[in-house]
């Protein structure tokens, strides 16, 4: 009779094998954990350099990126062109008044005069109210004056000679301006004419002085 075959029978796996290797993965870990903790100061090198070999660190906390702003730009308009441009209105021409000139001031005399050896001459005194200037022959027609010749006696003659040489000293003391009078013309072929200096007349000088009066349109003796 043939032997029957042992069946060949699978031996039980040992727990204590398994134990053996989960001990050692916590021994792993706890290894890990310790060399972990000793070198905590040193773990930001570390992660740098696991950086530069390729494993990038994400911060959890960074910024999202965002999108870039659009920038606007303004339209640009197209000039009109010259033709379209609005005319300006036409030019009205305005009549403007003439220039009215201002009416001429009285001439001013100054110069030398000296005293006339006859009837006319040129800047001259021939008696205490009449002179030449420039060959016009003026009398001072705001005062009257003893006359030299014909005197009637020897105080009007002296009165009418102090006169004269009075108004010579007058007329070369300075500037002085002669204006028109109401008197209208000399009959011997004078102008009558006002002299004026600092506001104030040159006949009114001589009234003050008592070698003249004023003129009251009659003459009056000055004997007596």
């Amino acid at each position: 009779m043939a032997k029957a075959k042992r069946r060949a029978r699978r031996k039980p796996q040992s727990k204590a094998g398994n134990s053996m290797w989960l001990w050692s993965i916590v021994g792993l870990a706890a290894v890990a954990g310790i060399f972990a903790y000793q070198h905590r100061r040193d773990m930001p090198s570390l992660q740098a350099y696991a950086g530069a070999i390729g494993v990038r660190h994400v911060p959890v906390d960074a910024p999202l990126p965002t999108a870039k702003p659009k920038i606007r730009t303004a339209a640009v308009v197209p000039e009109r062109p010259a033709s379209t441009l609005p005319v300006p209105p036409q030019v009205i021409p305005v009549a403007v008044p003439a220039d009215r000139r201002p009416a001429a001031a009285p001439p001013e005399a100054s110069g030398r005069f000296g005293l006339c050896g006859g009837e006319t001459g040129m800047n001259c005194v021939v008696d205490g109210n009449t002179f030449w200037q420039n060959g016009v022959k003026i009398r001072l027609a705001d005062i009257d004056v003893p006359d030299i010749e014909p005197s009637h006696c020897v105080g009007e003659r002296q009165k009418a000679t102090a006169a004269k040489l009075r108004l010579q000293a007058l007329l070369n003391d300075d500037t002085f301006v002669l204006s028109a009078s109401g008197r209208g013309d000399d009959q011997h072929g004078g102008v009558y004419r006002i002299a004026m200096r600092a506001g104030r007349s040159i006949g009114d000088r001589l009234v003050a002085e008592g070698l003249a009066r004023h003129w009251t349109g009659q003459t009056a003796s000055w004997c007596g």
